[in-house]
């Protein structure tokens, strides 16, 4: 049952995930197409919280050259660890 639930909860938070790299690359690409009239705008968003958001999830773009202390990638280690271990709170 648990073991379900963290499956079904892994499965979500990937669709969120993607959901969330789509929305990421829209907004760069209407940064982008301001770009010629405001320069700035774009390099400070794409250097720093377009990076952070990207850091903290998966860090495809490598932006910041490193993810977050703690990732979206850690977080489903953490789960997919739970969910193959026998012991622990998943047999409670």
């Amino acid at each position: 049952m648990r073991k379900t639930k963290i499956r079904e909860a892994i499965e979500r938070l990937e669709e969120l995930k993607e959901a969330i790299y789509e929305t990421i690359d829209e907004m760069e690409e209407i940064l982008k197409e301001i770009a010629p009239i405001a320069p700035n705008i774009y390099a400070m968003s794409k250097s720093y919280w377009l990076a952070h958001i990207d850091g903290a999830l998966e860090n495809r773009g490598q932006w910041l050259g490193e993810a977050s202390l703690i990732s979206y990638i850690d977080t489903i280690d953490e789960l997919e660890e739970m969910m193959e271990s026998e012991g622990g709170f998943l047999d409670a």
